[in-house]
């Protein structure tokens, strides 16, 4: 018997259920005598090329100035270990939000990738946000990383996924608007 699954409950289930498009020590980016974070990230942005290929977008371009901007958003020690993660989300994660202008007044369009990622032991789910500029050039803008459990805890009105084995809490707190628009996404009808 064979079931019909929306584009919806696919994306719902490669987030939660999926296979980590990358696994990760948590290592990554440690602490170096004369290196800054962000010379660490673009050093190793620049062994790949300074770039990552989405298949739905192309070229992406992974630079110093990618890794400022994102910065300037802040950062914690999982959200840098991440930054080893974006190349691997963006070649094989999922479009969450299509590239469009998201924001009134904004020329810029932008578009979220999303996929699971581990560190260490831990299963998390990566959004990586894409800036399309006037140029046509289409750039890192930011990342950020959710635990997936953050995701998955009962909460006073939790959802059964279709054709996932989890069920996804309508109202996680303390998560970042990155993370509500995946929430959002997670807990949708089709």
């Amino acid at each position: 018997m064979s079931e019909n699954f929306s584009e919806q409950d696919k994306i719902k289930n490669f987030l939660l259920n999926g296979t980590p498009v990358i696994s990760l020590t948590g290592n990554e980016f440690a602490k170096k005598d004369g290196y800054t974070l962000t010379q660490q990230v673009t050093e190793y942005y620049g062994m790949l090329g300074n770039e990552a290929m989405s298949a739905v977008y192309g070229n992406i371009i992974l630079d110093k100035q990618s890794v400022e901007d994102d910065f300037a958003h802040g950062v914690g020690r999982t959200k840098a270990v991440a930054f080893a993660a974006v190349p691997a989300v963006i070649e094989k994660g999922t479009v969450i939000l299509p590239l469009a202008q998201h924001k009134k007044n904004d020329k810029r369009e932008s578009a979220m990738i999303a996929a699971p990622i581990r560190i260490a032991e831990n299963d998390y789910i990566c959004v990586v946000v894409i800036r399309q500029y006037v140029s046509g050039n289409k750039k890192l803008y930011v990342h950020e990383v959710t635990i997936k459990d953050k995701f998955l805890v009962g909460g006073s009105n939790p959802t059964q996924m279709p054709a996932t084995q989890g069920i996804v809490s309508k109202s996680p707190k303390n998560i970042g608007d990155i993370s509500k628009v995946l929430q959002n996404i997670l807990t949708a009808n089709n």
